[in-house]
């Protein structure tokens, strides 16, 4: 059961049949514009939406708001410094700040990165800068998010010099799967063969300790397997609004600390002063907690095996998954090969239950939120979205309206043909 008791509440949103094809229709059935007033169960994302501790909220009002040298930030890079073992720990408002800052510091026109998987954020930071990001994902079981290290040592082979690997612990694709500590030292030594560095968006870091405890039943607390990881890697950047457990915030962890003065540099220019990043006292205490409060076991356990619940309940009533479960969602294959199938889905799913998840590529994703719903609410979750997966056709088919120039499951927007293929 859930290793905590829930304090305060807030209803759930009800809609109409009738409301929810209307507004399907003005946001062209993209999910991630619909209003979010309007949505019964949200699991579009587990990014900025998990319920914080009573903990951390008391500490958010106890902080004292001041320019510089906040005893909250003091509080965080503390608890940041003991989880990771950087020397130089710099925070920032959210994991895409700490790309976009970083990866400028970093790389210029030309540099080739690899990755197990880069998200879409991270690969348009990247390519803004000129950049070839190539990606290089073994997606053997247990450990689905590794990166291939054959192809990887092949291309060093080839290449002169290696600039950088970004590792994503858990690697954001197929619902969070997880990164082994074997695949982490080994990526390291093949990196720094060619003088490059090794580093990782370590924003759901406590899920991968936990998936490496469990698969090698190792008798490592997830802290000394936390720390363990942090140590085959030169920089680190997350988002705190995964496994952090607030609703923003994040923090970039660098060695040298020639980076770490510019890093200081580029956020007084572009964010506040350093000591803050950007970021209130408030959430600064908030950060300090989530992070102690993220490597609990108890809790860890908890979060992935309801992410395995709502899997399960999904299987069991004939919905195709991906399997194995990653720890922060399930992957929907869409039953019906027709073109944009997962967004199809998503927006029927979204018509006839009121439930929302996301479309990441050609895959429908429900992201579960840390501490939010329930057993009963996942329960619910999987069993109104069977029925609408078991139907024998869709009932509408959409059709492409516009085209954006990036960000195609963010932005694009489509019509519902009905009776024919588009």
């Amino acid at each position: 059961m859930e290793p905590y008791r829930i304090k305060v509440v807030e209803p759930l949103r009800r809609t109409t049949l009738k409301e929810r094809s209307r507004i399907l229709q003005e946001v062209g059935y993209n999910l991630f514009m619909i209003p979010a007033r309007y949505v019964y169960l949200d699991f579009i994302s587990d990014s900025g939406t998990g319920a914080m501790s009573s903990h951390a909220w008391a500490r958010m009002i106890e902080a004292e708001e001041d320019f510089s040298g906040q005893k909250a930030g003091e509080d965080f890079i503390k608890t940041a410094r003991k989880i990771t073992g950087f020397p130089f720990i710099q925070p920032v408002h959210q994991g895409r700040t700490a790309e976009n800052i970083l990866f400028n510091l970093l790389f210029k026109k030309g540099d080739k990165i690899f990755s197990n998987t880069h998200f879409e954020t991270t690969r348009a930071n990247l390519e803004r800068i000129g950049c070839k990001v190539i990606d290089i994902p073994d997606f053997r079981p247990p450990f689905c998010g590794n990166i291939d290290l054959q192809k990887l040592e092949s291309t060093v082979k080839r290449e002169k010099k290696l600039k950088a690997v970004i590792l994503t612990l858990t690697n954001n694709v197929k619902g969070g799967q997880p990164v082994s500590i074997e695949n982490i030292k080994e990526t390291y030594r093949i990196v720094k063969k060619k003088e490059g560095i090794l580093i990782f968006d370590a924003s759901r870091f406590a899920d991968n300790a936990f998936f490496i405890k469990r698969y090698t039943n190792s008798k490592k607390s997830i802290l000394e397997i936390c720390q363990e990881m942090f140590e085959y890697c030169d920089i680190l950047y997350l988002s705190s609004k995964k496994d952090g457990l607030v609703n923003i915030g994040g923090f970039i962890g660098v060695r040298d600390e020639k980076l770490y003065e510019k890093l200081r540099e580029k956020i007084i220019e572009q964010e506040s002063y350093p000591s803050s990043g950007g970021l209130a006292a408030r959430d600064l205490a908030a950060m300090a907690v989530g992070l102690e409060e993220s490597i609990e076991e108890e809790f860890l356990r908890s979060h992935i095996e309801k992410v395995n619940f709502l899997g399960h309940i999904l299987k069991e009533n004939g919905v195709k998954i991906f399997e194995p479960i990653g720890g922060h969602g399930v992957i929907i294959i869409p039953r019906h090969a027709i073109p944009y199938s997962a967004y199809t889905l998503g927006a029927e799913i979204y018509l006839h239950t009121g439930i929302r998840g996301g479309v990441f590529g050609d895959e429908f994703r429900l992201a579960v939120p840390r501490r939010v719903y329930t057993s009963e609410h996942l329960r619910f979750t999987g069993e109104r979205i069977s029925v609408v997966y078991k139907k024998c056709k869709p009932a509408f088919i959409l059709k492409l309206a516009n085209r954006p120039r990036t960000f195609f499951n963010f932005f694009a927007r489509f019509k519902a043909v009905k009776g024919k293929s588009p």
